[in-house]
């Protein structure tokens, strides 16, 4: 997408928007972002078309057998849906190399329309094709929540898959789904089951005629901070039919956030290791004038429930946070409630030269590493680490670290395909919010700059010298932020 693509009504009104919240230098900086994307995936549509599976391969998809042929329910709540759109959507799900599934589609409308395109489309198909997609007018629109409930009602299958009224799904979807769950059986004696109960996609968005795709989103594997950051997750997700019903479905009282709060409910239940992300798009989102893939501001009440979903999910695990806000609609701060942390601030070479008898003899619950050359923008950055700190589950937590001239110099490191640790957008402009904000905002990281981070001594193992321990998980905060005054690169840590 060019700037040609950009300079329209639609993208003038969200610049507008974001002016009012933002001011005029964070807005400058967002555009100027979002074009340097657009570059980076100016050859993404050529990509995608040219990526498409020949006969060949899908041929071989459908002759594949699987040790159990698990079925799907897409659920699809369906209102005054375009017909055009709606038929799409349908041919999508009727392309799908693996047989196995079941269309249920709950019709909130308050015309015709819907029930006639669904009528016409099954008009021409077999019986045993026809009975494959199922088709309830509901007596009201209960809105999306209500409608996707209707449609959950009418789920016969072992998983549930969320599916968008005009959406596109891959034709391999079901397919790549099948082969993580293949590789997911377990026995126990005579019984046979499957450890994972949820599974989700890359995906990315396409116009109304799909001639055009953007906006890749690469996802990382389960992120629960991120999660509580941002709907991440979103399309394609499939889960345990019996899950999704123990988490009770969807609640109307989040209506445009409906899922996040669903998926939320539905993961509570799990352990990390019953999550598997598919590093691979499988789901097309239609991105129209007025949904909220191509206009956020559409949808502000969305945003909203999204802040409530995140909090009613903190409460359920009986954690305290406040929740806001960040400039980025539909991304969110999570604040961990913390009262009167124990800190002992050391520099990198106190840390790299402790002994085991003075380490147990560190009477505080927290250590805060901080380079000779690190000073602290803001004096918050104690409470906003040791909140994070306060989860159980976390032994780690650094911030944002900016160079001297003002470039992002650390925003946590990941692993690269041949398992190095790399560094997260170093050189980055500083104003910059990184790919999908997530520089911006908090998420799981595989390491920490070994002179700007604070560990919790619990989570510490003292061999010839301090280890974090493969127990706990890593968290990167951007809202602790620091500035390297000198020239060294800083030590990568795990």
């Amino acid at each position: 997408m060019g700037i040609n693509d950009r300079l329209n009504q639609l993208n003038l009104k969200r610049a507008l928007s974001y002016l009012k919240r933002n001011g005029v230098g964070k807005t400058y900086y967002k555009v100027m972002e979002r074009l340097d994307r657009d570059n980076d995936e100016s050859d993404y549509t050529e990509y995608v078309l040219n990526s498409r599976l020949s006969e060949e391969e899908l041929e071989r998809q459908r002759r594949k057998n699987f040790f159990h042929n698990y079925r799907f329910s897409f659920l699809v709540p369906a209102y005054n849906t375009d017909p055009v759109l709606l038929r799409q959507m349908i041919d999508s799900v009727m392309a799908q190399t693996y047989p196995h599934w079941e269309l249920c589609i709950a019709d909130g409308s308050d015309t015709d329309t819907v029930k006639k395109t669904v009528a016409g489309y099954c008009s021409g198909l077999k019986e045993e094709v026809r009975s494959k997609i199922r088709y309830q007018r509901l007596n009201q629109n209960r809105g999306i929540a209500g409608n996707s409930n209707g449609a959950l009602v009418m789920a016969t299958g072992d998983y549930v898959g969320l599916l968008d009224h005009d959406d596109i799904l891959t034709p391999d979807a079901l397919f790549r789904i099948m082969e993580v769950l293949d590789k997911g059986m377990e026995r126990d004696g005579n019984i046979y089951s499957n450890r994972y109960k949820a599974v989700y996609s890359d995906e990315d968005k396409t116009d109304l005629e799909c001639t055009r795709f953007f906006d890749h989103h690469r996802k990382p594997d389960f992120d629960i901070d991120l999660l509580r950051s941002n709907n991440y997750i979103c399309h394609l997700f499939v889960v345990k039919t019996q899950t999704a019903r123990r988490a009770g479905g969807f609640r109307s009282e989040f209506n445009g956030a409906q899922d996040h709060d669903f998926i939320f409910r539905c993961l509570e239940q799990l352990e990390p290791s019953e999550i598997y992300h598919i590093p691979r798009v499988l789901y097309h989102w239609r991105a129209t004038p007025q949904s909220t893939a191509e206009n956020p501001d559409n949808k502000l009440y969305a945003y909203e429930a999204g802040k409530r979903a995140v909090r009613s999910h903190l409460e359920r695990l009986k954690l305290k946070a406040a929740v806001t806000d960040t400039s980025h609609l539909g991304f969110y701060r999570v604040r961990y409630e913390v009262k009167d942390p124990r800190v002992k601030i050391m520099t990198k070479e106190e840390w790299d030269h402790l002994t085991g008898e003075v380490f147990e003899g560190i009477e505080e619950d927290y250590i805060m590493i901080l380079g000779r050359d690190i000073e602290p923008l803001g004096g918050d950055y104690i409470e906003e680490l040791a909140g994070m700190l306060s989860r159980s589950e976390v032994g780690a937590a650094g911030g944002k670290v900016f160079d001297r001239h003002g470039r992002i110099d650390s925003a946590g490191y990941m692993y690269d395909e041949e398992g190095k640790l790399k560094p997260v957008y170093r050189g980055m402009n500083g104003h910059y919010s990184g790919y999908l904000h997530r520089a911006s905002i908090q998420h799981k990281v595989d390491g920490l700059p070994g002179d700007c981070m604070m560990v919790k001594k619990e989570a510490v193992n003292f061999l010839d010298k301090p280890v974090l321990s493969d127990k706990y998980i890593t968290v990167y905060d951007p809202f602790a932020k620091f500035k390297r005054k000198g020239r060294n690169k800083p030590e990568k840590r795990k």
